[in-house]
């Protein structure tokens, strides 16, 4: 049950094999490296063999499986599979392209969501609207207040028209 602990890498190598992710990472897919090894998939690769080391211990083996069976249930799976590859498709080439201008725009939208807080006055005006509308349909369904209604709808008829003299 419990593993021997593994001897840490000297911080020479751990430096080598992140600048060589880093390379891997920012090597475009259409260019093949020098070397002659795979590029682009690596740092999936290390994330597959990192979560098959999770899914070991037996608490967290559990966990993941039943987070797996709530995601692949999920009524949001597909919409987010096929928004996560339009996005890969459209930005993918323009993140390469212009890095620094893709951070500046989402910095400007983002500063822009927090600044001008759109979310709040739509929340409180959603939720003042389905708070009167449920209490005033919750009222109208009352005899009393339907009779009332009615007696006020005749009376201001018959303000709005004047009795003609006979």
């Amino acid at each position: 049950m419990s593993q021997t602990p593994r001897a840490p890498l000297p911080a020479e190598l751990r430096l080598q094999q992140s600048r060589e992710r880093i390379r891997l990472w920012l090597t475009p897919p259409d260019e093949a490296p020098e070397d002659g090894t795979s590029s682009g998939h690596a740092l999936p690769e290390q994330l597959q063999a990192w979560m098959r080391e999770l899914r070991e211990h037996p608490i967290l083996s559990s966990t993941f499986n039943a987070l797996q069976g709530w995601w692949e249930s999920h009524p949001w799976r597909p919409a987010t599979h096929l928004a996560g590859g339009l996005v890969r498709e459209a930005l993918q080439p323009l993140a390469n392209k212009h890095p620094l201008a893709l951070v500046l725009v989402a910095a400007a939208i983002g500063g822009s969501l927090v600044w001008f807080r759109p979310g709040r006055g739509l929340v409180k005006s959603l939720l003042l609207k389905g708070v009167v509308s449920q209490s005033v349909l919750g009222l109208a369904k009352q005899p009393f207040v339907g009779t009332l209604a009615n007696n006020l709808i005749t009376w201001f008829h018959q303000l709005s028209n004047p009795r003609q003299p006979r």
